[in-house]
């Protein structure tokens, strides 16, 4: 008789992070038949007191309730912290695989043009797109590395981000260059239309790191050759990044999973985890926000990053 598949997590490795006994239904389970227990013991205590020859002493049968309900909560509070206690143990080992995972794929494949390298036989047009996709790929690895830095400072440090005057247009055309060439050696589509004169006040090394989790998901859902379109623009106050993809997009229910730490995904192309909410907690801190919706033709999501407008006026945010 064949043994029972083995249990695979959503990155397709084993699973070997269990709940604890209390976390369970188990634990849920024992925890409500206390509960009812209580329950009872409180109605014995009310009727006790209220078929005694004598007349009931209010006071304490009104101590009697509020003890019992007391240790009502108490329970419920309990059996709530140790389940969220166990959750969290499970995204944060969700979250260390999907790490390794998306460590591990530029790593092995800057070993491998590396390695296409040292082939002597090798053209110089090889040559050159072996060097290209290694550059491409360190930067991959930069930003997921750049991500957990960036995400450890934010909890740990207090330091408030910079607040300055920037031209984001600027700022988005440069981070928009190395996405282009991604989409582009994959034989992609990656369509930009970037305004001028877009000023906007805050810290441009954070700044730039939303957009480059913004676009590295864009590419990384897409099914194929990436198809994409960038329009960054003025809209009322605000200026906006707004990131059209072609992929394979999210389940209605999952579009605000995607901003919750350590949720990587339910697809095979499952990520750390970080991206989408360390672009959050970013956006927010300059006042900001970052959303995300499924495109009305079923294909693929729409990100959009958008910004408070900074005209100069010493009214404006920061100033």
């Amino acid at each position: 008789m064949a043994s029972p598949p083995k249990k695979l997590d959503v990155f397709g490795t084993r699973a070997t992070q269990t709940r604890g006994f209390w976390a369970g239904k188990a634990g849920l389970f024992l925890t409500l038949v206390a509960m009812c227990m209580v329950v009872a013991l409180l109605v014995g205590w009310i009727l006790l007191w209220v078929y005694q020859p004598q007349q009931p002493n209010v006071a304490l049968l009104t101590l009697g309730c509020i003890a019992f309900g007391f240790v009502l909560v108490l329970m419920a509070t309990v059996q709530f912290r140790l389940r969220s206690y166990w959750q969290l143990r499970q995204s944060q080992a969700a979250y260390l695989m999907g790490m390794s995972h998306t460590l591990r794929t530029p790593v092995a494949s800057i070993r491998a043009a590396a390695q296409a390298l040292q082939n002597p036989k090798i053209t110089e047009d090889q040559q050159n797109q072996l060097l290209h996709g290694i550059v491409l790929e360190t930067r991959l690895l930069g930003l997921r590395i750049d991500n957990v830095l960036e995400t450890g400072r934010l909890q740990v440090e207090k330091t408030a981000l910079l607040n300055q005057p920037l031209d984001f247009s600027t700022l988005a055309k440069k981070a928009l260059a190395t996405p282009a060439e991604i989409a582009a050696s994959r034989g992609g589509l990656f369509e930009i239309e970037v305004a001028d004169a877009l000023t906007v006040r805050g810290d441009a090394r954070t700044l730039r790191l939303v957009i480059d989790n913004i676009l590295d998901n864009a590419i990384k859902y897409c099914d194929g050759s990436p198809n994409v379109t960038v329009s960054v623009k003025k809209r009322g106050e605000n200026v906006s990044f707004e990131v059209i993809d072609k992929g394979i997009g999210l389940a209605k229910d999952e579009l605000n999973k995607a901003f919750k730490r350590f949720w990587g995904g339910s697809r095979s192309q499952a990520g750390s985890g970080l991206g989408l909410w360390l672009a959050r907690a970013i956006a927010r801190g300059h006042g900001g926000e970052v959303t995300l919706v499924n495109n009305p033709d079923g294909i693929g999501c729409t990100a959009l990053f958008s910004l408070p407008f900074y005209d100069g006026s010493t009214n404006k945010r920061g100033s």
